[in-house]
């Protein structure tokens, strides 16, 4: 008879316990050969959680093989190493019966051909299930005990300013590290330097993280939300219905009184962040600066309804000093500032220079981000490859549990890291081929052709400030200049 061997590791327990892949192998080989069943494959999934079977490769391609025929029996070792889910479980027995492919288990020595085995069988189930639950149950008050107590939840990584020594449960300050962390806090709350500039700042110094990568503002925001500076920890982060800290056992090194600081700051910032994106004939918004007082300008919308029904907008810009009386610089329209700009880039003996130069950047970039993708990509295949060499090693002995679980951790913490990286420099890829290439390459002579949108990407990127000024003529109309453009410096 065909027999298809199915066999199953999710976690280090149930490996401990003598439960590994090659254990299963070798029990239910033996067994093939004293039924005198013909093997047809062996379907293995490593590392996988018995939850469900839509996730599981082998456990696919094994139902595949049940319906064409390939395959006339199934052999686990034990129940829960083919499903703990009772639905799943009633599933796949209905489906072998379906395409007359027995079922057999080596532990429960069950028969799938009576009633009263697949009413045993069934049963089985319900408890493999009711155990699953139980784990999971028993993990979360696990986690939520060890932060009662005051111990942090960090793994082979602790927070950027501390250590974990190896079979330690309290992490120690790093001072090399926690002079960085006090430098960022100093710098965000005493300086009033933007996450953005200390982000960069960092990186210019090549002061790398954790994980010998760059800081980008959303780390910095990170290590000034990290209450383990004040010595307290934290779980269910993110969560604001959920989240809570505690004083752990930990030193911290950071005043309470200049975290909380950090925390004001930062939840007025993001109070002050904007909502959403401004119109698209809006596009010179956030760019424009008074040249009377050098306020930023916002804009000042208005609508004209017609009588045939259409309703027609003018966007406005004024300076935000002279709704506060403080300025009585004068508005000034989408449409002249647009005649402004244009004029002004005309006159730019060196445009043509700047933008072949910001080209030639661009593509020495792109070379760098594509090189850089292929070194991410290799680092991947790595991980892959030292977990099924870490794997292989404790199956055989050669390591020990608690080596195994810590090497497991932390090629997911760095497999995480890698792959989010790799996002980010495609979507930066992604930005310079598709956007700015085509948007900066002879502007002067395109500027007119460019869509609102497009024009809007090309301030994005290359544009720092534009100064503006609007004067009176004739005592009702105005005309409007464009002083100055500030470019990026690239």
């Amino acid at each position: 008879m065909e027999t298809g061997i199915y066999v199953r590791v999710s976690t280090e327990e149930q490996a401990q316990e003598g439960f590994s892949i090659r254990a299963q192998e070798q029990k239910l080989k033996d067994f093939t050969r004293i039924k005198d069943w013909s093997i047809f494959k062996i379907y293995a999934d490593e590392g996988i959680s018995g939850k469900n079977i839509t996730q599981r490769p082998a456990m696919c391609q094994l139902v595949e093989d049940v319906k064409a025929g390939r395959v006339k029996n199934v052999l686990v070792f034990k129940i829960d190493r083919l499903t703990r889910s009772t639905a799943d479980l009633i599933y796949l027995v209905d489906l072998f019966n379906e395409y007359g492919c027995a079922f057999n288990s080596l532990c429960e020595s069950i028969d799938t051909q009576t009633a009263s085995g697949r009413m045993f069988l069934k049963i089985i189930g319900i408890f493999a299930e009711f155990e699953r639950e139980n784990i999971i149950e028993r993990t979360k008050l696990g986690v939520e005990r060890k932060v009662k107590e005051g111990y942090t939840l960090c793994t082979a990584t602790p927070s950027f300013g501390f250590d974990r020594p190896k079979g330690e449960k309290i992490q120690t300050i790093n001072e090399e590290e926690a002079l960085i962390v006090r430098e960022i806090f100093d710098l965000y709350v005493q300086q009033g330097k933007t996450l953005t500039d200390i982000a960069r700042q960092l990186n210019l110094r090549k002061i790398s993280t954790k994980h010998d990568a760059a800081w980008s503002s959303v780390k910095i925001r990170r290590v000034l939300c990290n209450v383990n500076y004040v010595g307290e920890v934290r779980h269910h982060v993110g969560d604001k219905q959920r989240e809570y800290s505690v004083d752990g056992r930990h030193e911290g090194f950071i005043p309470q009184d200049l975290f909380e600081a950090a925390q004001r700051l930062l939840a007025k910032n993001y109070a002050a962040a904007p909502k959403r994106k401004p119109r698209p004939d809006n596009y010179f918004v956030g760019f424009l600066f008074c040249a009377q007082c050098g306020y930023r300008l916002k804009t000042h919308n208005q609508s004209k309804a017609h009588s045939n029904g259409t309703v027609q907008h003018f966007g406005n810009y004024v300076c935000g000093n002279k709704t506060l009386r403080t300025c009585t610089a004068g508005s000034m329209s989408h449409s002249k500032l647009e005649v402004a700009f244009e004029e002004y880039i005309a006159h730019i003996a060196d445009f043509t220079t700047s933008v072949d130069t910001q080209n030639a950047e661009l593509a020495q970039k792109q070379q760098q981000n594509q090189t850089t993708l292929h070194l991410y990509e290799e680092k991947l295949r790595q991980f892959e490859a030292k977990a099924r060499e870490t794997l292989d090693l404790y199956v055989n002995n050669d390591i020990a549990f608690a080596e195994y679980r810590e090497i497991k951790q932390k090629l997911a913490q760095d497999r995480e890291f890698v792959q989010s990286e790799i996002k980010r420099l495609r979507e930066q890829e992604e930005r310079i081929t598709v956007d700015d290439s085509d948007i900066i390459r002879n502007l002067r002579e395109n500027w007119g052709l460019l869509t609102n949108a497009e024009r809007r990407q090309f301030l994005i990127n290359f544009v720092e400030r534009i100064v503006a000024q609007s004067e009176k003529m004739d005592g009702k109309n105005n005309t409007v200049r464009v002083l100055e453009v500030v470019f990026k410096a690239v």
